[in-house]
């Protein structure tokens, strides 16, 4: 059991020019600036570019993930060494130049700037990166996660506990958003497992969720991202969970599930992580994704003996998030089983999501694997 006990679970045609009686119309080609190869149209042409002469972009990674296009906010200190920069030959920090070696070291020093980073490929190819450096105080960040676990050590997660964490966190106004991102994930596990003090209703637990990823996704600190690795997984974005998640049964769960969305098989066939007590991601789950978890950690040969109730638990939800996760465990539970009417099962959960864009490759794969 996790701490939080809620009281509830893109040409025209060509038309000619008067008349053409004596006119050879030459049809227009259209040339590959890259090669001597031309095309009757525009579709070839763009189609070939991108097959026969990738432009790789230049890549920025802070802390081994790569940057996105949106403007990143940065809440903690970078280190020289977690600025990487793929692809590119040069760079413009604000519209200055400046050499690739130094970028790490003018990044680390940043607190409170915003910054558009130009970086340039040998070939052309220019990519923009917008940071908005808002370094916290570190004493306040620590402030908050000291009456976050002060709070935790009750194992009760209602309205009262949530309002003294609030209450301790609000001198801490230069750890402001960190604080407001914690409660937001709080509020959405409590209208999630529909507590009676919740005052929120069941519905608004997803943005609940999402406000409390984007809040955190700035603050390189353990406790944000087991939240936003919770919050992913909770999403089915496995591989983001898989990556976000420190060593324990959330990673490798998050990361089983996202080779099964590839199309591969449950390759967890003995238990790997049953014991989970103490981890920063225990004590922060929902009862349903704790009860995931542990089903999931437990191996093949677990899954394999629990169909039934794994078959059971899948069919009793009829929506949400969570109900992917219930069919997938099910399914390759049913599959692996040795008698036909547990196969029969399984092919009637892998049918149920063929042609989905998140689990498609998986109820394929899995009717391959189960053709008689």
């Amino acid at each position: 059991m996790g701490f939080w006990h809620t009281g509830y679970i893109e040409f025209h045609e060509p038309t000619g020019l008067g008349d053409s009686s004596g006119f050879v119309f030459q049809p227009v080609r259209y040339a590959c600036e890259h090669c001597t190869k031309d095309f009757v149209n525009l579709e070839d042409l763009r189609r070939h570019r991108f097959e026969e002469h990738p432009r790789r972009h230049p890549v920025l990674l802070l802390r081994g993930r790569p940057v996105g296009a949106l403007p990143l906010q940065l809440m903690t200190p970078l280190a020289a060494e977690d600025v990487e920069v793929q692809d590119a030959t040069s760079c413009r920090l604000n519209g200055d130049a400046l050499v690739l070696e130094a970028l790490g070291v003018r990044l680390a020093a940043m607190r409170r700037e915003y910054v558009e980073l130009d970086l340039f490929s040998h070939n052309g190819v220019i990519t923009r990166y917008v940071l908005d450096f808002r370094v916290a105080d570190e004493a306040q960040l620590v402030g908050v996660e000291t009456a976050f676990w002060r709070m935790a050590q009750n194992k009760t997660l209602n309205l009262e506990a949530v309002s003294r964490f609030n209450k301790e966190c609000r001198v801490l106004t230069g750890a402001d958003l960190y604080h407001d991102g914690i409660c937001h994930y709080l509020y959405g596990v409590m209208a999630k497992e529909r507590a009676p003090d919740s005052g929120l209703p069941f519905k608004q637990y997803t943005e609940r969720y999402q406000r409390a990823s984007d809040a955190l996704a700035g603050f390189d600190r353990r406790l944000a991202r087991s939240i936003r690795a919770l919050v992913a997984f909770h999403f089915n974005h496995f591989h983001e969970a898989e990556l976000l998640a420190s060593e324990g049964a959330l990673h490798h769960t998050a990361g089983a599930f996202a080779t099964l969305l590839e199309g591969l098989p449950w390759h967890l066939t003995e238990a790997y992580s049953p014991e989970t007590s103490g981890a920063v991601e225990d004590l922060l789950t929902d009862q349903e994704t704790l009860q995931v978890l542990d089903d999931a950690s437990r191996g093949l040969l677990y899954l394999k003996a629990h169909a039934p109730e794994l078959l059971a638990q899948a069919k009793r939800m009829s929506t949400g998030y969570d109900r992917l996760k219930r069919l997938l465990l099910a399914g390759e539970a049913l599959a692996a089983c040795d008698d036909e009417t547990s196969n029969v099962e399984a092919r009637k959960l892998a049918r149920e999501l063929v042609g989905q864009a998140d689990a498609g490759a998986w109820a394929e794969a899995l009717l391959k694997r189960m053709k008689p």
